[in-house]
């Protein structure tokens, strides 16, 4: 079972310690610099799988505020990973499967969840359209790592929609 929950501060010890596959580290810095350089639209989720700490990724309120392809409706997905020690067991998949829901409790009022994943990341980008994510067919040059496809996904409540 995965569970998504916010961080509560301070940030625990194990949140410190999570780490990517050196294959992904040029995608998503290094925990302690994602939480030293934390902005305050910037809110820590965590990843559990069967009780354990699996992974972790921001929800921004303010992703509009840094990126003009975005709208202020939009919350920003980003520093999305799943632990070294925890990949290859599906947890991604299933984070993303809850993520929808899990944004418009968190979150109300964002019509939006939007990303950019490395153009060279074709396994994430494959695994977020997997799960809903549209390519908008824009890239964003402004990455550390180089080009970027934008995705995005709605936040809309199909199910309340329907009745």
């Amino acid at each position: 079972m995965v569970l998504l929950q916010p961080c509560s501060e301070p940030i625990s010890d194990k949140v410190k310690q999570l780490k990517v596959a050196p294959d992904q580290q040029d995608f998503v810095l290094p925990i302690g610099i994602i939480i030293a350089e934390q902005q305050p639209t910037e809110h820590f989720q965590l990843v559990h799988h069967q009780q354990q700490l699996a992974g972790f990724f921001l929800l921004d309120t303010g992703y509009s505020q840094q990126h003009a392809f975005a709208e202020p409706s939009d919350l920003g997905l980003r520093s999305f990973f799943i632990d070294q020690q925890a990949q290859g067991r599906g947890i991604a998949s299933a984070v993303l499967r809850q993520l929808p829901a899990y944004c418009r409790q968190q979150f109300p009022g964002f019509k939006r969840l939007v990303l950019t994943v490395n153009c060279r990341n074709q396994p994430a980008a494959r695994l977020y359209q997997k799960h809903g994510f549209a390519d908008s067919g824009q890239l964003y040059l402004g990455g550390s790592a180089g080009p970027q496809h934008i995705l995005w996904q709605s936040l809309r409540n199909e199910h309340a929609l329907r009745h």
